[in-house]
């Protein structure tokens, strides 16, 4: 449900990280109870839009980093 502790380790190895989220249903703000079977086609149509989002972006992903990513640790204090 969250980002971490994966988005710190990933500093922590210098791998770039981005997360995805995907949510499936909106009674956590009361508004109305959801059904499981709505969570289910609310979930198949966010598995279709990231695979979508993941073929569109991959492949613009530059083969050398030039991000700050792969330089985390030279700052950091032991």
């Amino acid at each position: 449900m969250t980002a971490y502790p994966e988005c710190a380790l990933a500093r922590e190895a210098e791998i770039c990280f981005a997360n995805i989220a995907m949510p499936t249903d909106t009674d956590v703000y009361g508004l109305k109870p959801v059904t499981a079977e709505q969570v289910v086609k609310s979930m198949k149509q966010n598995i279709d839009n990231v695979n979508k989002l993941l073929f569109s972006v991959i492949p613009r992903v530059p083969k050398e980093r030039a991000c700050e990513c792969k330089d985390a640790l030279k700052t950091a204090q032991m």
